[in-house]
């Protein structure tokens, strides 16, 4: 297995997330290599050759070197690209250690030793800006927030090796900065990775970043006027002072007590080798301490234990002296909290402090805490040249005294963080005050296929405009009116022809004059002839009121003249409404009559032609532009809708039904989308939740018990969910299952930030949910902490928190107990789960992993043996009647394979029916003869090696269109999808008797129109051939020119399936990423 692969699987990371970090992660490694063998010699050289006297000054020098390289890099950054930048930083390093060692032999070894060690604390910093610089340029910043805290692991683990490796060395080595070599290695490993990341990935994220992070331009003296800001910028002070005089504490301890250079490198490395272990380990738990005990733990802990451990300090240095095991003990400790609380709590509490904020002014108070940082170096350099001057007395250095005149600002620094996280609390509930009372919500806007596609007229690439022109001219053509006159200007041929083709007297007459001009100048005859008689049905010039003869007149000639000459005196109130008339109009055949006509009986307000339009909603060609017309009726018609629900009609209208309901958004519609939330039926269960969130729904009184029963049902499910996982994961060949119930889970995960935003704020809801998919998840939870109810966070929190899935259902259990079971049991359980806890997509996962699991090993004629047949046995011998047995006897297949034949979804019970009859096509023909048509033809699709819905996903896959929409998608199409392969010159009728006609996807081959009044049009691979937009419509038959694969698909089951299932669009449009 490689590195990449183990990656991914330790850090549950994307497959295609593997090669970046494993090279990000070894170029931290190596620079944290790098750090581990130039600190140590840098610190126990320069602790040899000067005293504690010395050390404040070196500080100041330190922060000044620091200051100036991270001046000087920030200046490069404009003018350099980051390529150069990184490796610039990489190969200064590099020299400055090199020549640090070279000069050993021509320079004083103690001026050498200052010179090396001011340089320790500014290289730190440079490897931090630098690892952080690359994780934002190949980094989204989604992925900065899962995979920086793992990705700079790499870091700690090289200096845990090369601390703890140093003391084994140092008898090998001629002079400490011998060890600069051995880390200049690691500088020049850091080099061929960077070349290597820049080589073979891609940087799709850089430009975001940069935008991102660059608006700033709130001033420091404007933020300090607010308290919390205040509190912030001087908890940033005390924490940078408080690492150079605990620093200082912890050296000048180490000189008191060894005198030797090879004394002070072996103890500096073990101390260090500690430290860092200590830091791995609580980084790795920082999360789940921050989740369980919040932020204030966070902020506080760091402060309390130093000052509680220099308190202590101060007492053993009186009683016992400095010199003394027990004191360096004490600082040694006092250094490794300070460096392990700091990087596993201190430091992410820290950064939570920043999310409350404007986006704009988040990235503006970070860039001041970092300019206040600098500066606090010099404030440390003054504290300690004070305490230099107190403890340098006529009597010798008195380091037993230095814990008294620091503790006075530990304990400030306690108060101020004590008083940082109460500012930080109030903060925080103000921002979701404010968010309660702002009721504006924009999460459901463009959620329905005809929005959606709406708003892919602006600022999108002229393919998707087309393509989403064509849909609505297919679906609902009077969702384009608003936007006809910019779209025909875009002067593309096929959406003139989308659009033209559509216009019906109801639209208004403002584009008329876009018509005229495509009519006078466009070069295309079809074109023109569509523009023309667009121009006559808008044209309402010397229309004149005509009498109620006239009328008659018109109906019993009836043309399609006379008609839309009805249309238009209606439309212009000429004559007046009548329900015959209307209802006459409505049954036309022709569309842009019928669709006219819609919109005429929806401004009649008659109670007949209401029911006339609702009827219409079963009609797959006009059940969009009847949905939109049923909304100017408003409430009136919400007593015949609901009665689709008494009925039990088919999902396929029901789900029509909850899109008017939704869109219609009355106190009364929502009324009747809750009633019924527990519909026998998971799509109108989940259309349901999805309609209340769109209709902006927030749940009172009785109404709540409803939804916190329904919360707790996806509660439970999730959990149920993550045992499935658990079970399974570890077993062989069961990637697709479980990336099948990974779908299933974010698909729970989804309806139940719903269901919270029914009962909570939705706009908190919604940041809530964001924090969590970006792993922001100890914001999240703080959030949950101060708005949550009680009852409902104590069961979020564990569901929401960083910890393995285990813990997730072990904590859980008393609300929601769950059963672990063995790998076949679980796949059985998964089977026969209620149908609103997974859906059909796991299922068959499920199922034909079972199957594997169970089928029988057979070899030879009878494993080749699958044909049926009832003819009697001509002679009786043993050979044929072991083989009949064979065939009839009962399958040793689990009974939960069997019992999926008599499931309603194809998908289900063709992979059922697949896998039983591979292995006793007898009792498999038992079944399916006996249930219903579709069931029968399925069996005749495996007798005669058809194809199943399985494999019309995979055919439907290998085009380009669908290559990225995910299976479970695909699925829904495959159901109406036929696969044809066609020999030369065979043809193939794409008409049918109904009138309606197929959309056919031509896979592989040729295809050429036969028309005998035109000249022949021939499509070739990948091409989508509709009749009317790419196909003239006078065509009935297509003939192969040579051996041809294509798919087929009934014209509105093609573009209704594509406008109302906007996850498959999205993926298509190439929309589909995480909120950032």
């Amino acid at each position: 297995m490689s590195l990449s692969k183990i990656f991914i699987k330790w850090f549950d990371l994307k497959p295609e997330e593997g090669l970046k970090f494993t090279l990000l992660f070894f170029h931290s490694f190596f620079l944290g290599f790098f750090i581990a063998f130039y600190f140590i010699p840098a610190n126990s050289v320069f602790i040899k050759n000067y005293g504690s006297e010395q050390l404040p000054l070196a500080y100041v020098i330190a922060g000044i070197a620091g200051y100036l390289t991270s001046t000087i890099y920030s200046s490069l950054q404009k003018r350099v690209n980051n390529k150069n930048l990184f490796l610039g930083a990489v190969i200064f390093m590099f020299v400055i250690a090199l020549i640090s060692r070279f000069s050993l032999s021509y320079v004083d070894s103690k001026y050498l030793s200052f010179f090396v060690f001011i340089w320790a604390w500014p290289f730190i910093s440079l490897v931090g800006i630098v690892s952080g610089g690359l994780a934002l340029q190949f980094l989204n910043l989604s992925q900065v927030k899962r995979m920086y805290g793992l990705m700079n692991m790499g870091g700690v683990i090289a200096s845990i090796i090369g601390y703890l490796s140093i003391r084994f060395l140092l008898p090998y080595l001629g002079h400490s900065y011998d060890l600069l070599y051995i880390g200049n290695i690691g500088l020049i490993a850091a080099v061929f990775i960077l070349l290597a990341l820049y080589k073979t990935l891609d940087l799709p994220s850089q430009k975001e970043v940069v935008k991102q992070i660059s608006q700033s331009d709130t001033k420091f003296f404007d933020l300090i006027k607010d308290k919390y800001f205040r509190l912030i910028f001087l908890s940033a002070i005390f924490s940078m002072v408080a690492i150079y005089v605990v620093d200082f504490g912890f050296l000048s301890s180490i000189k008191a007590r060894f005198s030797t250079e090879a004394e002070i490198s072996s103890y500096l490395a073990l101390a260090y080798g500690g430290l860092k272990i200590g830091e791995l380990i609580i980084s790795y738990f920082s999360s789940r301490i921050l989740s369980k005990h919040g932020v204030k733990l966070g902020l506080t802990i760091l402060p309390v234990v130093i000052t509680l451990i220099v308190a202590i300090s101060l007492i053993v240095g009186l009683t016992y002296g400095v010199a003394t095991i027990a004191f360096l003990a004490l600082m040694t400790l006092n250094k490794s909290m300070e460096r392990i609380l700091r990087r596993g709590l201190d430091e992410p509490a820290f950064n939570i402090l920043y999310q409350p904020l404007p986006s704009g002014q988040k990235m503006a108070v970070q860039t001041k805490v970092g300019v206040v940082m600098q500066v606090s170096i010099g404030v440390a350099g003054l504290i300690l040249f004070l305490a230099n001057f107190i403890l340098n007395t006529p009597n010798g250095y008195r380091l037993e005294y230095y814990p008294i005149i620091i503790l006075p600002i530990l304990v400030v620094w306690v108060l101020v963080a004590r008083q940082l996280y109460l500012s930080y609390k109030g903060r925080l509930r103000q921002i979701l005050i404010d968010i309660s009372r702002n009721k504006k919500r924009d999460t459901a806007r463009h959620f329905y296929g005809s929005e959606f596609l709406t708003k892919k007229f602006k600022k999108f690439s002229d393919e998707v405009v087309q393509m989403s022109v064509n849909l609505l001219s297919e679906t609902n053509p009077r969702a384009m009116e608003p936007y006809a006159a910019s779209l025909l200007k875009m002067d593309l041929s096929t959406i003139k022809h989308a659009i033209l083709s559509k216009i019906d007297p109801s639209w208004r007459t403002r584009i008329i004059n876009s018509v005229k001009k495509i009519y006078v100048d466009d070069k295309s005859e079809e074109i023109r002839d569509l523009a023309f008689k667009a121009q006559n049905i808008l044209d309402y010039t010397n229309l004149k009121e005509i009498n109620k003869g006239e009328v008659e007149e018109l109906i019993k000639s009836w043309t399609f003249g006379d008609k839309l000459l009805t249309e238009k005196l209606l439309v212009k109130g000429l004559i007046d409404y009548d329900d015959k008339l209307i209802n006459r109009l409505l049954k036309d055949d022709d569309k842009i009559i019928k669709s006219a006509a819609i919109h005429l009986a929806s401004k009649s307000k008659s109670p007949k032609l209401i029911k006339r339009l609702v009827d219409l909603i079963r009609s797959d060609e006009y059940y969009h532009i009847c949905g939109d017309a049923l909304l100017e009726v408003g409430d009136k018609v919400l007593e015949d809708l609901e009665e689709f629900f008494i009925k039990k009609e088919d999902s396929k209208v029901l789900l029509r039904i909850i899109e008017i309901l939704a869109k219609n958004g009355s106190s009364k519609a929502k009324s009747i989308l809750i009633r019924y939330l527990d519909y026998p039926d998971r799509n109108v269960q989940t259309e349901l939740i999805s309609g209340l969130y769109f209709c902006k729904y927030q749940a009172e009184g009785k109404e709540q018990s409803i939804i916190k029963k329904k919360l707790d049902g996806v509660i439970d499910n999730i959990l149920w969910l993550y045992a499935c996982i658990l079970d399974i994961e570890t077993e062989r060949n069961t990637l697709k299952i479980v990336q099948a119930l990974d779908l299933e889970r974010e698909y729970n995960f989804e309806n139940l930030f719903k269901l919270l935003s029914f009962l909570y704020e939705p706009r908190i809801i919604n940041l809530i949910k964001k924090n969590i998919i970006g792993k922001n998840t100890i914001f999240a939870i703080e959030i949950i902490d101060n708005f949550i109810s009680l009852e409902t966070k104590q069961l979020l929190i564990p569901l929401f928190d960083d910890i393995p899935s285990g813990q997730k259902i072990k904590k859980l259990n008393p609300f929601f107990p769950q059963e672990r079971l063995k790998f076949g049991d679980r796949l059985k359980s998964i089977i026969t789960k209620d149908f609103d806890k997974v859906g059909p997509w796991a299922m068959t996962k499920s199922i034909d992993l079972l199957g594997r699991l169970h089928v029988k090993k057979k070899t030879g004629a009878e494993q080749a043996d699958k044909t049926r047949s009832y003819s009697d046995i001509g002679i009786w011998t043993s050979e044929l009647v072991n083989k009949t047995l064979y065939k009839i006897r009962r399958s040793e297949m689990p009974d939960e394979i069997f019992v999926c034949l008599f499931h309603p979804d194809e998908l289900v019970y063709s992979t059922a029916a697949k896998i039983i009859y591979e292995e006793n096509p007898i009792k498999c023909a038992d079944y399916l003869e006996r249930m219903s048509d579709d069931k029968k033809d399925l069996l005749e699709n495996l007798s005669n090696n058809g194809f199943l819905i399985a494999d019309r996903i995979k055919y439907l896959k290998k085009h380009p269109m669908f290559f990225s929409v995910p299976e479970n998608y695909l699925a829904k199409m495959a159901k109406f999808i036929r696969v044809k392969i066609l020999q030369a010159e065979e043809e193939i009728d794409i008409t049918n008797e109904d009138n309606t006609n197929y959309v056919v996807i031509l896979l592989r081959g040729e295809l050429e129109s036969v028309n005998p009044n035109n000249e022949p049009v021939v499509f070739g691979k990948n091409d989508i051939i509709t009749l009317g937009i790419n196909l003239n419509a006078n065509v009935t038959k297509l003939k192969s020119k040579v051996k041809t694969t294509l798919l087929l698909a009934k014209r509105f089951d093609y573009y209704n399936l594509l406008v109302d299932q906007t996850e498959i669009m999205q993926h298509i449009f190439g929309e589909v990423s995480v909120s950032e």
